[in-house]
């Protein structure tokens, strides 16, 4: 977060993304990924561990992931093909422009 001449105000940024990310990010948000009215948004209760986790992957830690209960097939079947795609798109783009200009999942 940046001060400017001492106050704080969220600002919009442009991020360019390919368009299969943006597919992605869109399918998870309808599926319940974020929850709550505008201005009130926040992330899915069920999610807070799957974020805790990757925080500390991230971090150099381990973590242990296991799914309790399997979610409908052609659903988990969606999501992954999306993350292919995805991932598939963003590295053809950076190909062609021979530099990183989008972000991946």
């Amino acid at each position: 977060m940046q001060a400017d001449h001492d106050t704080w105000a969220p600002r919009l940024v442009d991020v360019p993304l390919a368009r299969a990310v943006n597919d992605y990010l869109l399918r998870i948000q309808q599926l319940g990924a974020v929850e709550g009215p505008g201005g009130a948004v926040g992330l899915n209760p069920a999610l807070e561990p799957v974020l805790e986790a990757l925080h500390h992957l991230l971090a150099g830690g381990e973590v242990e992931v296991r799914v309790t209960r399997r979610g409908h097939p052609s659903l988990v079947h969606e999501l992954r093909q999306r993350v292919e795609d995805a991932t598939r798109e963003v590295n053809l783009l950076q190909r062609v422009a021979g530099s990183a200009l989008t972000t991946t999942v």
